[in-house]
């Protein structure tokens, strides 16, 4: 990309500084899993970079994917 525009990386990583900003003022068990929340969110950013999907949308899309993986995985194991 550009000079003046962001990679998607960067527009990522700059996403997960704010979030960590915010995680400062969140109570501990708030915080621990918004520590998931980035883990999940970085999961799938190679596929991020490479798509036309905006990074920020592309970063909940992972982190919804990622939390529907982990229900559906409980729900086989309730059965």
């Amino acid at each position: 990309m550009g000079r003046s525009t962001p990679s998607a990386r960067q527009s990522i990583d700059s996403l997960v500084s704010e979030i960590e900003e915010m995680k400062k003022i969140m109570r501990k068990g708030d915080s621990s899993i918004v520590d998931d929340i980035i883990r999940y969110g970085k999961t799938n950013s190679a596929g991020i970079t490479y798509s036309t999907i905006d990074p920020d949308t592309g970063f909940i899309i992972s982190v919804l994917v990622e939390v529907v993986k982990r229900i559906s995985m409980l729900e086989e194991q309730i059965k």
